[in-house]
């Protein structure tokens, strides 16, 4: 094939212009602005075709001279002829034409490939950093109807899914050496948390999470994803009374109610895959890189399962922390007890609920302990099973989790006491891609949307994205850059390990 020509792709780029301008002024009084919108667009991608391929006949094939050296010592000798790669730009596709150089028994070197820093397969990383943006966000089939009807360009939906098993296999090296937010713009309390969420998985993921069914069960139709947030958060003291006030009478308190306070650099991550003891160490890690000298109060905010509780008590066995059961799962039981007592909604609930949950933000959980008690005790003849079991379930939840329940201490100190940032994690980082009609998991399928989704969530996309395209060019490209004598600045990034392929299965 014949290489691209600087002075033919600029000829052909300003006949295009010129035909762009001529067919704007000869149909600008009988074509509507839409009809004429999409027209330029159309005649644009074409020019920006052109343009690209004028890029690539500036920087070269790659010849290097006859010989290229490479780090070992082996000799390459130039190919006679060009070879040409597929590249599938978010202007179209075309072929890039190459250098190679080779000898018998070892692959061939392009060193254009190195000095453009082009991806492995054929797509441009900037059409799959697009498919990526599209899939994290809509189904695969959904991407690949919305990238053809924007740019004019088709990829098959097992395409996206390819791409973004490919992108996410760098979260761990970038997180990795991902530096900790400036001081200047981090809270003075260090706060994590953590929950889990169910993702609906394809048929054959969900045989394998419960082989034996007892009687009675059903199929398990969804696997947990674990996930963990890091953020920092500057204090706000409030009052028991207001606390209390806000949570059971909303409507009296818009006008004294004081400004949120905001969280602070969040970091989320979501994981389908990894076990839960894997995400909370890492949320730990990068929450004691933002504070090495533990200058700042750890706070873990989570709601009452105790599974998580036990992990986080084994993570965090050698650090001080202070632990905050979520208020919003403390007011939900106190509700049920005052709907099953009162009935639904009614003012001596709410009076009841207010009261008790005024007691729990002042310190006295053991008060409303007894107090529960004691209505069991009293109505012992009049109490329905409904509501005893209501009662129990209350005081159950309070004795097991008590120790997280220092409301009094944590308002003094301006501490958070709710787990809105996880649980919304939970919302718009999972459940918003990954739920919905019909939509079935592969466990690779959903872990490599759930990490990329992760960092998309956490504001890193574009840093990610510029770590991901340099580890790529180390992992590829290292032994042709050292032959060209070009810096590979990548390496200490730990790039160079086992690189899987992407691992195809629609979800």
């Amino acid at each position: 094939m014949q290489a691209f020509s600087i002075e033919q792709s600029i000829v052909k780029g300003n006949m295009q212009i010129e035909d762009l301008f001529e067919f704007v002024q000869n149909n600008a009084l009988e074509i509507e602005a839409y009809e004429m919108e999409q027209s330029i667009f159309s005649y644009v991608m074409k020019i920006g075709l052109t343009v690209m391929q004028c890029y690539f006949a500036a920087k070269g094939t790659g010849d290097e001279g006859a010989e290229l050296i490479l780090e070992d010592g082996d000799v390459l000798k130039r190919e006679r002829g060009l070879r040409g790669k597929d590249y599938f730009s978010v202007f179209g596709k075309f072929k890039v034409p190459r250098t190679c150089y080779r000898r018998e028994g070892r692959g061939g070197v392009m060193p254009l490939d190195a000095r453009a820093n082009l991806p492995h397969n054929c797509y441009s990383y900037l059409l799959q950093e697009w498919m990526d943006i599209l899939s994290i966000r809509n189904t695969l089939e959904e991407s690949s109807i919305s990238l053809e009807k924007l740019l004019g360009v088709k990829v098959y939906s097992n395409r996206f899914e390819a791409v973004t098993q490919a992108t996410c296999m760098n979260y761990d090296q970038y997180y990795g050496q991902k530096e900790a937010p400036e001081k200047n713009s981090e809270g003075s309390i260090n706060v994590i948390g953590f929950d889990g969420i169910g993702v609906p998985v394809i048929k054959s993921e969900a045989a394998k999470l419960k082989a034996r069914l007892g009687k009675g069960e059903k199929r398990q139709k969804k696997k947990e994803a674990m996930v963990g947030v890091s953020y920092t958060i500057d204090p706000k003291q409030r009052t028991p009374e207001e606390v209390a006030g806000n949570l059971v009478y909303p409507e009296n308190n818009e006008k004294t109610k004081k400004p949120a306070v905001r969280a602070e650099n969040i970091r989320r991550m979501a994981s389908l895959e990894r076990p839960r003891s894997e995400v909370v160490t890492e949320i730990v890690s990068y929450a004691r890189e933002r504070d090495p000298e533990s200058k700042t109060p750890l706070i873990v905010v989570m709601d009452g399962a105790l599974a998580l509780w036990t992990l986080i008590a084994g993570v965090l066995k050698d650090v001080e922390y202070t632990g905050v059961l979520d208020i919003i799962h403390v007011v939900e039981y106190l509700w049920k007890v005052a709907n099953a007592v009162f009935g639904e909604k009614t003012p001596e609930g709410r009076k009841w609920v207010y009261d008790n949950l005024l007691l729990i933000m002042k310190g006295r959980v053991k008060w409303v302990i007894g107090g529960l008690k004691h209505m069991i005790k009293e109505g012992e003849k009049t109490v329905s099973a409904a509501q005893s079991e209501s009662i129990t379930a209350a005081i159950t939840y309070f004795n097991n989790h008590h120790k997280w329940m220092h409301y009094d201490d944590y308002l003094r100190k301006g501490y958070p006491i709710g787990s809105g940032v996880v649980e919304s994690t939970c919302g718009h980082t999972v459940k918003d891609r990954m739920e919905g009609t019909g939509r079935r998991w592969s466990i690779d399928g959903a872990e490599a949307i759930l990490l990329l989704r992760s960092v998309y969530t956490s504001r890193d996309w574009d840093a990610y994205w510029q770590c991901h395209m340099e580890l790529e060019r180390s992992f590829y490209y290292h032994d042709t850059l050292t032959a060209l004598g070009i810096p590979d600045d990548y390496d200490e990034l730990g790039c160079r390990v086992a690189y899987s392929q992407p691992f195809e299965k629609a979800s």
